[in-house]
């Protein structure tokens, strides 16, 4: 009763915004369109996106532009819902928040490890990031080296484990994102013990334990697919958190010499029923890539939760889960449309990615 009462605001607000997601069939047509700007002007259509391209009728957008206006509307989705929010709701959205700045931050340090010029434009958002986070994000958008980003750092749990590694002067981009994304994963993962109630924790846990456990079993993948990594090196890149997969099932998995042999592995753990269908668990798709199963089963984790949990923070994390999977179908249909792919295969694409 006292859930009904907190969220019954929030989750029809929430339904309502769910509503205006591009259905597949609007999809379809996105995908068939001759050009960029006739994509943009099509956006303009739903009142998602309407104001954001407001000011871009006809023009030919590059993909950094797209993204950034198409978080732009995500992060006022964010804005709205918090304002909209009581005490109980905010916790869970001051951690969510957690999520967009592990995003901006890693976007931050691939400018600052490659001394390009930042394409970040964060002044818009320098209030709202001043509420939400500890850092000065539009600080560290324009870092221009590994040491003046995790100077930037100081004062956030990142700062002491990101300086040590910067200080062994070895240190690739792919290391300090791995690193960053450890970091941020196990912090949420024991926030979120703390910081909701018991009765809300189990969806939300279960939905990002299980995402942590694809994000390793992804990782896995690729490596055993494109790299020869000693099972211990490949370890240290893991998180080191553990949902349905053990750690044994998962340091077994880090010795598969190839994607075949990882997938028997996977049929063996809890998630067989879930990640592969019937035919595909007897063999027939062991060529398969294993990505599209993975997306599939986040979905339906995702969904399940906020369908049983409505009147809880599931709910928004549903929510923003579907709007950031909506974006990502976007940018890749407007992709394909820019280099010239074919409507159906701009589909196939958007299935399978």
């Amino acid at each position: 009763m006292k859930s009904l009462l907190n969220y019954s605001a929030v989750t029809a607000k929430v339904k309502a915004m769910k509503s205006r997601f591009l259905t597949e069939e609007q999809f379809k047509e996105l995908a068939f369109l001759p050009d960029v700007p006739s994509a943009v002007e099509y956006l303009r259509n739903f009142s998602a996106y309407r104001e954001i391209f407001e000011d871009y009728q006809g023009q030919d957008l590059h993909r950094g532009d797209i993204e950034k206006l198409l978080n732009l509307s995500l992060y006022r989705d964010f804005a709205s819902l918090y304002r909209f929010s009581g005490i109980s709701q905010r916790r869970f959205l001051d951690l969510y928040f957690m999520h967009f700045e592990i995003d901006i931050l890693k976007k931050c340090l691939r400018n600052a490890m490659s001394s390009r010029k930042s394409e970040l434009d964060l002044n818009i958002f320098g209030n709202f990031f001043k509420r939400h986070s500890r850092l000065d994000l539009v600080g560290l958008s324009e870092a221009a080296s590994l040491p003046e980003f995790v100077e930037g750092l100081r004062g956030s749990y990142f700062y002491e484990p990101m300086k040590a590694l910067a200080e062994t002067g070895t240190a690739s981009l792919f290391d300090c994102e791995s690193a960053m994304d450890r970091l941020y994963f196990v912090r949420l993962w024991r926030n979120l013990k703390h910081e909701l109630d018991a009765s809300e924790q189990d969806a939300v846990r279960t939905c990002i334990g299980e995402k942590i456990d694809l994000l390793n079993l992804e990782w896995i993948g690729r490596a055993a697919k494109n790299y020869t990594l000693p099972p211990e090196v490949l370890r240290s890149f893991l998180i080191p958190v553990h949902c349905r997969i053990t750690e044994a099932e998962l340091l077994k998995m880090a010795t598969a010499g190839n994607e075949a042999e990882l997938r028997e592995l996977l049929v063996a753990t809890r998630y067989r029923n879930r990640l592969f269908r019937a035919e595909e668990t007897a063999g027939n798709a062991s060529g398969s890539r294993l990505k599209p199963f993975y997306r599939r089963l986040l979905d339906s984790v995702y969904k399940s939760s906020g369908q049983k949990n409505p009147y809880s923070a599931a709910i928004l994390n549903t929510y923003f889960y579907f709007k950031e999977e909506e974006i990502r179908k976007i940018i890749t249909a407007i992709e394909g449309i820019r280099y010239q792919l074919g409507g159906n295969e701009i589909l196939s694409c958007l299935a399978e990615s």
